[in-house]
């Protein structure tokens, strides 16, 4: 079993990646402060190439934005050689979306990685569950 491999994070053991936090609370590697929980799910690509990657963006609201993330509110994930376990939408989730248009569609439950290879998506419409041995963070502007 690999052990996943990060680019753009801390290599700081207390603020880093860890198989307790996951990606859910992280710093980067010049010292942001990521909280998925304060951000919003806008985005997921899947390429089923040579090797397989999976991008995931998040953006944070303005009122939520860490001041060292302010001209880079986004935060993308590329995950590469991408082995997908389960992809499954939640459809309570996409009817309430759909019922309600200020409900929270892409609000972030958890990013979890199990401290090997393997890391679940949990959001308020979609579990993602995936494998990937190569992870790289980057935060840029909108």
């Amino acid at each position: 079993m690999s052990v996943t491999e990060f680019a753009g994070v801390t290599m700081d053991k207390d603020r880093g990646v860890t198989s307790m936090g996951g990606l859910y609370e992280f710093w980067t590697e010049d010292g942001a402060h990521v909280y998925l929980h304060d951000t919003d799910f806008r985005r997921l690509t899947y390429q089923p190439g040579r090797p397989p990657v999976l991008e995931l963006e998040f953006v944070y609201a303005p009122l939520w934005t860490p001041p060292e993330l302010a001209k880079t509110p986004v935060v993308a994930f590329r995950f590469e050689d991408v082995r997908l376990v389960e992809w499954r939408e939640d459809q309570e989730g996409h009817d309430c979306v759909i019922a309600h248009p200020d409900a929270p569609p892409g609000q972030v439950e958890l990013l979890d990685w199990d401290g090997a290879d393997l890391f679940t998506l949990y959001t308020f419409t979609l579990y993602l569950a995936f494998h990937a041995p190569r992870a790289e963070v980057t935060v840029r502007a909108k």
